[in-house]
This record gives structure tokens, sequence and C-alpha cells, in this order.
């Protein structure tokens, strides 16, 4: 199995859940300052921890109509704005780490946003028959080790030489807003589980009956936490859910039950995991870290707090620490 290289982070949603401001700016360019006073898009912020695990290529799966802006960004420093800085060090080197950034970076269009599993889809070609990084394109994380949340999930996948997707602990009143999952605990491996079922925000009845995880404390379980270490058979798994429509509304692939794998006219990545684990080992991994979902107004405040306040130091990055 090849080490993961490759990240996929889907953009091209229309941010309905931050209107009317999304109206003006694109939720993936709303701004964050972190612990070192950089203000910096919440992209940014994502390709940094990309980077910051290993990752070498990144596929930006955006709407058609912000290329050119997605293209603007992530530019060389232009000419008059470089003038304007002047001999200031530390603006120049925020400034100008964008451009830097962009030779990382590949788009991929969409023509409609018709879901997340439709995204990543469209990064079969570019992907090349690579194992994948997928990074939701409205969630930051903060740590709580050395590594990066990326850079343990990337660890993980090389570990196990199977798909692994980051999970954190979620209340029953939380779990209507994420994939969820249960699986075995894995001997000898704290955090690690193999998965046997994911649906996609669940009822509690519907989680206290299916999702219910050995050791795990009444009405917790675990969620997506925003990171998916695939390998290249995700890609066939979303093809056939798209082709087939299959397992609509929580029925069984297999051994693993499925939820809102083409719901509402849209193609959703959870189907086709449910599918993948339903034809080999597929792994979560409790990740040491917080994630902040920064398409809701409520994590978007909270990652605003967090990423300028003494969490935000935790977090490694930036042009002083990537190359």
């Amino acid at each position: 199995m090849k080490q993961i290289r490759k990240a996929v982070i889907p953009l091209a949603g229309h941010g309905m859940r931050m209107l009317p401001a999304t109206r003006a700016v694109r939720k993936a360019l709303f701004p964050i300052v972190d612990a070192w006073g950089r203000v910096c898009p919440v992209l940014q912020l994502i390709i940094e921890e990309a980077v910051d695990a290993g990752i070498e290529e990144i596929g930006l799966v955006i709407a058609p109509e912000d290329e050119v802006l997605i293209r603007a960004y992530f530019s060389r420093l232009p000419g008059p704005l470089k003038s304007a800085i002047g001999n200031r060090a530390d603006l120049l080197a925020a400034a100008g780490f964008p451009g830097e950034l962009s030779e990382k970076l590949t788009i991929i269009t969409q023509a409609r946003p018709l879901g997340f599993g439709d995204a990543v889809l469209r990064a079969e070609t570019w992907a090349g028959g690579d194992p994948v990084l997928v990074m939701l394109g409205d969630h930051l994380y903060i740590s709580g080790e050395d590594r990066c949340c990326a850079r343990q999930l990337l660890d993980a996948f090389a570990e196990r030489q199977a798909p692994v997707s980051g999970v954190i602990r979620k209340s029953v009143n939380d779990i209507g807003h994420f994939g969820t999952v249960s699986g075995r605990p894995v001997p000898r491996r704290d955090g690690l589980y193999e998965l046997d079922t994911v649906l996609e925000k669940p009822e509690p009845d519907l989680a206290r009956e299916r999702l219910r995880v050995v050791g795990m404390p009444a009405d917790t379980y675990l969620c997506w936490f925003g990171l998916h270490a695939m390998t290249p058979d995700i890609f066939d798994c979303l093809a056939r859910t798209e082709r087939d429509g299959a397992a609509v509304g929580g029925a069984a692939v297999g051994g693993a039950a499925v939820g809102g794998a083409a719901t509402g006219g849209e193609l959703q990545l959870t189907g086709a995991q449910a599918m993948l684990a339903s034809q080999r080992a597929y792994f979560a991994l409790e990740v040491n870290g917080d994630h902040f979902d920064t398409g809701s107004p409520h994590g978007y405040v909270e990652a605003v707090a967090a990423f300028a306040g003494p969490k935000g130091t935790r977090r490694s990055g930036g042009p002083s620490t990537i190359s």
C-alpha cells in the first residue's frame, strides 16, 4: 500500500448555514485569527494541516465560478501589495505564504453541488489510483499532542494498511449533526476500532439500537471527526452508489448499515464508506484533539475563540514551520 501523499478538500457547497454572510464571502475564506496574530482564511488553515501531516498534493474541489477567486488568493504576492508592505518581514512572510502553497494545489471543478460524496468522486481521475486523505472544507483542528490531527490519522493508515476515519466522542444530543459509527475495539490499541456500522445523522433511538460501542459510557457515540484516510476503492463505492442509488435511508449493505447514501438528490460519502466497510477491514481512530465546524455560526465562534486563545498555541503550521 502506498503512503498517502494526496488530500481532497471539497469546497463547492453554498454555505447555507452561514447566510447571509456567504452571499458576500465563501465560507472557505472566512477569516480566523491564530495565536500568532495571523489572519488567515479557513481554507488556508486546512491546507496547512494537510501539509504539516506530510501531504504533498492537494485537490480543491470547487464550483467553477470560484476558480478565479481561489487562484487569485493562492498566487504570488502582487507587486503593489509588496511595495505597500515595505520592509515588514512578518507581513511579507504572512502575505506571501499562500503563493508558496499554490505549488501543491490542483483545482478540480464540480459543476453542481451534488453532495460531499459527489465532490470526492470528482477527484478520482486526479487521485490516479492513489490513496487519499479526505478533509472537510469547513473543519479546523487543534491537536492535543505533538502530531497534528491529520498526521495521527495517516500514521494509523500506515500501520493498518486499510481505510481509517477519524472519530470523536459525542453525546446522544449531538449525533443528529454527524455521521455516527460503531465498531469493535482493536485489542492492545487504545482508541482504534474496526467498523461494523455507519449511519448518517441517526435518530437517538436508532443509535441506541445499532451504534453502542463496548466500553463506551451510556448515550456516548463515535462521530466523524472530519478526516478520512481512504484507499482508492472508495471511488468504486461512490460510483456504485451513484449508479445504483444503493442503500438509501439506512438499508443494510453486507454487515454495515448505511444512512444517507444518496438522499435528497445528493451523493453522500457516508453510504460509500459503509459499503467499503462491508467489503474490507475499515478502522476508526479516536483523534487526540478538537475539531471545529466553521460552517455553522456556533462552530465558527468556537473556532475563532480557540485559535486565538491558549488552545491555538498547540497548533503547528504556518510560514515559520511548513516548507
